[in-house]
């Protein structure tokens, strides 16, 4: 295999999940997050998905709601200081 050919990503994959959610205006339904990561990453699953949402949601980094069908992640907006 060519060097050409061969491409590793540096990020990891929380960054890359919260930086979609940040081009996205900040909310994505989940079948679409996962189309873009297969695209990016190619050898993902849900489960791989799973895992980095539940990490993501426990350091609140994002929200994840159930709807009827599927879920939407939403990434959480750091507050600012007194101006409301």
């Amino acid at each position: 295999m060519s060097e050409d050919r061969v491409k590793w990503r540096t990020e990891s994959l929380d960054l890359i999940v919260l930086d979609l959610l940040a081009k996205r205006q900040g909310s994505l339904k989940e079948e679409e997050l996962m189309e873009m990561l297969i695209a990016m990453l190619r050898d993902f699953s849900y489960a791989d998905l799973n895992r980095e949402l539940l990490d993501l949601e426990l350091r609140g980094k994002v929200n994840v709601a159930a709807m009827k069908k599927g879920r939407v992640i939403t990434l959480v907006r750091p507050k600012t200081g007194g101006q409301e």
